[in-house]
């Protein structure tokens, strides 16, 4: 409906601006400069409601309540029945150009995994112009394997901030931006959404793009979807570094790949 409705005042502006410029030629004007003023502007709502029909919503709307728990990553390659519909998209169909990817690293998988890294990177015109990466103290031992893969220590975050600290500066780097990421839906969000409401600082309404569930639509002949996997079938890279601003900085190129397709 609120396509729709961008739509007909679209058109009623275009028409209107038409009708002026019929109306400036034909007819002597008292106040040539305000009839020029007020076309310019019908053709610049025009213009604003054009571009609002024709921007695309976002795929998803994460609600925190609603998140699915976050499954082992071996299982997080197949397709479940929640996973949204992703529809075809190119580089030239209006996809985001401009956002955020983000990645965290944790203590584990499960429910009570808490988060050790927090990174992130600003995308504009599908081009990084900024990074974000913060070590966190999550108050609890690092396990050794979690230590193998990352080589985060807890020597490394002893000193760091916890994640009712940490949390609030992510979000003001983030802003308002979509976020994408990989297994986001399953995986990134719902351990953020309980660690935000563990430290009481909340977590904001984010629209966002999962790379995983879109590699699963256009990359059907690929055996799996890690990102592992799509940085190695992109030629991106040939290893995953397993730290939050390296793993969200390749996200994004994975993300602007999978838009040309």
């Amino acid at each position: 409906m609120k396509k729709l409705i961008y739509l007909v005042l679209s058109v009623l502006c275009a028409i209107s601006g038409i009708y002026g410029i019929y109306d400036t030629i034909t007819t002597p004007q008292d106040d040539l400069a305000t009839s020029i003023i007020a076309i310019l502007l019908l053709a610049f709502l025009a213009w604003l409601f054009m571009h609002l029909f024709l921007k695309p919503e976002p795929r998803h709307k994460h609600q925190a309540e609603n998140a699915p728990e976050p499954s082992q990553e071996a299982a997080s390659d197949a397709p479940t029945a929640e996973t949204a519909p992703i529809t075809h998209v190119n580089a030239n169909s209006g996809v985001e150009d401009d956002y955020v990817a983000v990645d965290i690293e944790t203590t584990g998988l499960g429910r009570d995994a808490r988060i050790i890294e927090l990174g992130a990177v600003r995308i504009r015109h599908g081009r990084k112009v900024a990074s974000y990466s913060q070590l966190v103290n999550p108050q609890i031992p690092i396990p050794a394997k979690v230590t193998q893969i990352t080589g985060i220590t807890d020597r490394d975050v002893r000193h760091q901030p916890t994640i009712d600290k940490a949390l609030p500066k992510f979000y003001d780097f983030c802003g308002h931006d979509m976020w994408v990421g990989h297994n986001i839906r399953r995986f990134d969000l719902p351990v953020i959404a309980r660690e935000a409401e563990r430290a009481g600082v909340g977590m904001p309404d984010v629209s966002f793009y999962d790379t995983l569930e879109i590699s699963q639509t256009l990359l059907p002949q690929l055996d799996r979807h890690r990102l592992l996997d799509l940085i190695r079938h992109f030629g991106i890279a040939k290893t995953e570094r397993h730290r939050a601003a390296d793993d969200a900085a390749q996200t994004a190129r994975v993300f602007e790949r999978l838009k040309q397709i």
